[in-house]
């Protein structure tokens, strides 16, 4: 099975704010072994930038941390499967667990550091 994993980052770890993330790193997987991975700078924080822009990419799947019920339900309408709740582990880390099946989910809503605010 071919995968492109979008997994929301800042500085090498995944970053638990999906919509605003500095940057994505997106990583190529076939058959659970990673073949290409680059960073990208994420587009500007606005209702639904982030899953419009990972389908541009031809991402089939965000590894994250928190999100929205927006931005779940535009990933679900983009047919990008969601591995959310995630842990704020160094790209590399959490991407091992993730391929492996050993990562172990938080909570997966959006509720810390965004009260207040429109999300995806």
């Amino acid at each position: 099975m071919n995968q492109r994993i979008a997994i929301p980052t800042n500085e090498g770890k995944l970053w638990q704010h999906f919509g605003k993330a500095p940057q994505v790193t997106i990583v190529d997987v076939e058959n659970r072994k990673i073949v290409d991975q680059k960073v990208l700078q994420a587009p500007e924080h606005e209702h639904g930038a982030m899953p419009r822009f990972l389908a541009e990419q031809g991402c089939t799947d965000v590894l994250c941390g928190g999100l929205g019920k927006g931005a779940v339900n535009l990933l679900n309408q983009l047919g990008i499967r969601i591995h959310a709740g995630a842990p704020e582990l160094p790209v590399e880390q959490v991407l091992a667990m993730f391929l492996n099946g050993t990562i172990v989910y938080g909570d997966p809503s959006c509720h810390h550091h965004c009260e207040g605010h429109h999300h995806e």
